[in-house]
């Protein structure tokens, strides 16, 4: 007897350390057709969103068909995954919860046509991604045949004015109407519109949506880690925004930093110059393009006074140094070597961001467009 109370109580120890350890089982699956995909992969968001973890990689069937199943402990937060294709196209980002049963459809290209069921969530975001998207690629063609053209052409700059403000303002009222919904996190993390037409700079998502969405997720998701993420957004768009108020009298932090060569530059060392302070990278095709501008203006006015303080905030060291040498850019290009304090210390939310220090020691914001850095340069010369 006593034997066989014992084999109970062990047996009762390894089921209650099984139960305390098991998740629920998660899937995701779906059939994608009439593509040049032929492999699928599931990679879970950082909570950060600052990188992505792969978890696992199927190939497609003969009629498109794929599948993932894992266990996702009980009681956890949704958190953002995504699906990547092997053919480079646009993932397909969805929020996934314990036990979730997602199904996906898609004829054509995946990310224009998916269908998401099992997720309301991820619903919401292909809602909001098809619309929004749609009007980022043909952002992204106006730009290229604009490029591609000699001369000005109002009737393609117009049109880009125009969808860029009707996809800003769909974004706005997205994240107004989803307040609750992790997919307002989604949305309010894109900036495609303002990339093409920097004049829209300041005009959609601002610092009352996130404290809305994050007020939001707080009731929804109250054990969230995006609540954390957000407050620190906000706090941090709120000292920026102290800092454009008070930049005109307060003398801007100094800087240290390398270029590609190993020589250290100072940003105090320019002191006495009108100063363009930009940071950039290298896999932003607006920074690049603004490159390109930058050089006629630094030639022009070099010689008078105006120099530019040029610091990367790319993660790859390799890729900062293989534009740099590219571009054969005439100023020097400086690296912050992964130290976020750089980018904290100036408050820089967005990629390009531009100051502009006049031979005072003053700072001040400047959009990131040619002509206004080009009549702000003109102007303190």
């Amino acid at each position: 007897m006593k034997k066989l109370f014992c084999a109970i109580f062990s047996m009762a120890i390894i089921l209650s350390s099984c139960s305390e350890n098991s998740g629920a089982n998660t899937s995701i699956s779906g059939r994608f057709v009439g593509n040049n995909v032929d492999s699928v992969f599931l990679e879970r968001i950082s909570d950060k969103f600052d990188k992505a973890e792969r978890m696992a990689a199927a190939a497609l069937k003969d009629n498109g068909a794929f599948s993932f199943e894992f266990d996702i402990a009980d009681g956890e937060s949704p958190r953002f995954y995504r699906l990547t294709f092997s053919d480079n196209s646009r993932p397909v980002t969805l929020v996934v919860a314990p036990g979730d049963n997602i199904k996906l459809e898609s004829a054509g290209n995946i990310f224009r046509n998916y269908i998401v069921e099992g997720s309301a969530e991820s619903a919401l975001i292909a809602e909001f991604s098809h619309d929004y998207f749609a009007a980022a690629d043909e952002l992204a063609n106006i730009a290229e045949n604009m490029l591609r053209e000699s001369g000005s052409n109002k009737s393609l700059e117009r049109r880009a004015y125009d969808l860029a403000s009707q996809a800003m303002l769909a974004q706005v009222r997205f994240v107004g109407s989803h307040q609750s919904n992790l997919a307002s996190l989604y949305a309010l993390r894109h900036r495609v519109a303002e990339q093409y037409i920097p004049q829209l700079d300041g005009q959609g998502i601002n610092l009352v949506h996130y404290r809305s969405v994050a007020n939001g997720i707080k009731e929804a998701y109250p054990t969230s880690p995006y609540i954390a993420i957000l407050e620190r957004n906000i706090e941090e768009s709120e000292a920026f925004q102290r800092l454009a108020e008070e930049v005109a009298v307060v003398k801007y932090p100094d800087l240290e930093l390398t270029d590609i060569y190993g020589n250290k530059h100072k940003l105090s060392e320019t002191e006495g110059k009108v100063v363009l302070l930009y940071f950039w990278s290298a896999l932003n095709a607006k920074c690049n393009n603004l490159n390109a501008d930058l050089k006629p203006l630094y030639d022009k006015y070099h010689d008078k006074g105006f120099e530019v303080y040029h610091v990367s905030v790319d993660s790859d060291k390799s890729v900062w140094i293989e534009a740099t040498t590219a571009q054969k850019l005439p100023w020097p290009t400086l690296y912050t070597a992964g130290d976020l304090r750089v980018v904290e210390m100036y408050n820089v939310e967005k990629i390009p961001t531009t100051y502009i220090i006049d031979r005072k020691g003053d700072i001040a914001v400047v959009k990131e467009d040619i002509k206004s850095i080009e009549r702000e340069v003109k102007r303190l010369l």
